[in-house]
């Protein structure tokens, strides 16, 4: 008799991890791997995704190819709302019983409040807010650097950037952090040079030197992380406003790497509705594909 495995993928820019149970919902291995962006290559995606979960079954004795098993999968990758993206990942012949595909922040929604309703808003290189009520669905932000995601690690190392170099020109007053981003190049023609090259992710190598900044009282930093609290007010805002069920409130979790710095900058009604979050995004794609197969 066929037993059920389930498998959660958690796939981004920089890596994926895999979470495989069994069908009672018992952990059985983890595994992390390398990017899977579906928009950047849909076969670099699936490279990543179905080699960490090999790794994973491995940890677990288990094989793709045995008969003894039906696999379910749920993938939340990033880049799933590039359509095309989309049509051309799944075209790709894949070798489990039925696949779920949906957000990366999607998933990370559903784990956050362990496949309940709830919103999550997500900090890191970008910023990108949920909300899951039910059927409802809403989606905020998530555009992409730096036509979107303010308030997130890019945006901070491109704003921190924007007024050094108007420090060096003496249209605004210099300060030991815009002072430390020049230095960090040791020229303003280096620093040039890098800006017009670097993506999101260099940019946001730049976060942690504002953070600091924050700490020691700098002007200029404690400018920036009370516009990025302002932004993720914003977002909170329009959750909430998108939302069908306006009369409903749900829990929310801010999490990402930059979230911790900037959750003392948000407004007292966003705070009074945080939680902690349950689970991560391979919990949250669990629950995608066994909502698909509930259907």
């Amino acid at each position: 008799m066929s037993k059920d495995i389930f498998i959660g993928v958690d796939g981004g820019g920089t890596k994926c991890k895999v979470r495989i149970e069994d069908e009672a919902g018992n952990l059985l291995a983890e595994a992390k791997g390398g990017p899977a962006q579906i928009n950047l290559s849909a076969e670099k995606a699936w490279d990543s995704v179905l080699t960490t979960v090999n790794a994973a079954l491995a940890k677990a004795q288990i094989s793709l190819k045995d008969s003894r098993y039906r696999f379910y999968a749920g993938l939340g990758l990033a880049g799933t709302e590039v359509e095309r993206a989309v049509k051309v990942f799944l075209s790709k012949p894949y070798p489990f019983t039925k696949v779920c595909l949906k957000s990366d922040g999607y998933a990370a929604c559903l784990g956050a409040h362990n496949g309940q309703d709830g919103a999550v808003v997500i900090i890191g290189t970008g910023v990108i807010g949920w909300r899951v009520q039910d059927s409802d669905v809403v989606q905020v932000g998530g555009w992409g650097f730096p036509y979107s995601d303010e308030g997130g690690g890019a945006w901070f190392g491109l704003e921190a950037v924007r007024f050094a170099f108007q420090a060096h020109d003496g249209r605004v007053a210099f300060s030991p952090l815009l002072q430390a981003v020049l230095q960090k190049f040791d020229h303003t023609a280096h620093c040039i040079d890098w800006a017009s090259a670097a993506d999101s992710t260099q940019f946001a190598e730049l976060a942690p030197l504002v953070l600091e900044h924050v700490e020691a009282g700098d002007p200029w930093a404690l400018k920036l992380v009370q516009q990025a609290g302002r932004e993720m007010d914003k977002i909170y805002s329009a959750l909430e406003t998108k939302a069908a069920n306006k009369d409903t409130k749900v829990p929310y979790c801010l999490f990402g790497g930059v979230a911790p710095f900037i959750e003392p900058w948000l407004s007292d009604h966003f705070r009074s509705n945080i939680i902690p979050r349950q689970n991560d995004a391979t919990v949250g794609a669990i629950h995608m594909i066994k909502q698909e197969l509930s259907k």
